[in-house]
């Protein structure tokens, strides 16, 4: 995680938004091809929740070179993060 570009999204496999989240995260994965996308239950793997600060579900973080960009946490759209990732991609080109 440490290199390039990451997108992780945390989530408990009980939250119906988490669920549609992930859907939808990963019906746009194929248009971002320089992203890595990893997907974090976090009832499976609490420690995630310390280590990246989380304290809701779904979480969405995007990385790059292990800096953390941004963040969306419970209540947002997916056009937010398309719209960032596009952002992003503009400017390292």
């Amino acid at each position: 995680m440490n290199e390039g570009l990451v997108l992780i999204e945390v989530f408990t496999p009980t939250c119906g938004v988490c669920t549609a989240v992930q859907k939808k995260l990963q019906g746009i994965e194929e248009d971002y091809p320089e992203w890595k996308f990893y997907s974090i239950n976090m009832l499976e793997n609490p420690e995630v929740s310390g280590e990246f600060t989380v304290f809701t579900v779904p979480t969405v973080i995007v990385f790059h070179n292990g800096k953390e960009l941004n963040r969306w946490a419970r209540n947002f759209g997916m056009g937010q993060i398309t719209d960032y990732l596009d952002r992003v991609m503009e400017m390292l080109l």
